[in-house]
């Protein structure tokens, strides 16, 4: 699992990386496959009007399905296959290429790590962050969660309820009525709000949330705040 000792970095590089490399407008550079010894920075729309969040979400999908068996997860797999350049990211040892969109201040990035001292840590991710904690999701949710869960299950991927996580609540203590002392409440169990779906030795692993908190109808509407794909199977935890 990606902890965010690995996705802070990251998001501190891209956030830093926007005001620093404010790109030209209109620029239409070239999109290189090895991009390695180039700086990291997120790119925009008038650099790349195709990349939009649905394309990319797109093309993260078409990855996933093309891994038959988790081995044939590689950089080298990733560039071909996403057909975008991957820069280096140091700070979280990992590659990824990461867009921007300056009139929502949402950012998208696809990544991959692969540390080779921790090589159970392996994924591949795709994933959306805005420095403004819980901002209305709609400019990044043309491709929503139910989009995303019906390409997978087109695909063959299984969804694995029996996969879902819990977080064990602990309330506070209640009083006996009788004795008048504080006993301790039983805990609480709420499902996280994560989903998994695997094909193979190939788990995906969906974070959704609301695309906003009004109206209802966005309430109701489900998201997606990130992807990540790791290998399922024995010796591996999703």
């Amino acid at each position: 699992m990606i902890t965010r000792k690995l996705i802070l970095p990251m998001l501190a590089t891209l956030a830093l990386s926007a005001c620093a490399h404010a790109p030209a407008p209109h620029s239409k550079e070239t999109m290189p496959m090895n991009a390695s010894a180039k700086a990291y920075r997120p790119h925009t729309l008038d650099e790349h009007p195709d990349l939009t969040p649905e394309e990319m979400g797109r093309r993260m999908l078409k990855l996933i399905d093309s891994l038959t068996s988790f081995n044939e997860l590689s950089l080298k797999r990733v560039r071909e296959v996403t057909r975008l350049p991957l820069y280096d990211i140091p700070e979280a040892t990992s590659h990824g290429f990461g867009m921007h969109l300056p009139a929502s201040d949402w950012y998208y990035v696809l990544s991959y790590y692969d540390d080779p001292q921790l090589p159970e840590s392996k994924n591949v991710s795709y994933r959306f962050h805005n420095k403004i904690e819980l901002v209305d999701m709609g400019p990044v949710c043309a491709v929503d969660y139910g989009a995303y869960v019906t390409a997978l299950k087109t695909m063959g991927f299984r969804e694995r309820e029996d996969l879902a996580r819990y977080d064990a609540l602990h309330p506070y203590p209640r009083r006996n009525e009788q004795t008048g002392l504080l006993e301790p409440s039983p805990p609480q169990f709420r499902r996280l709000l994560d989903y998994f779906f695997t094909r193979n030795d190939v788990v995906v692993q969906i974070i959704p949330r609301r695309e906003g908190d009004v109206p209802d109808e966005k309430l109701r509407h489900a998201c997606v705040e990130r992807i990540d794909v790791r290998r399922f199977g024995k010796g591996s935890r999703p």
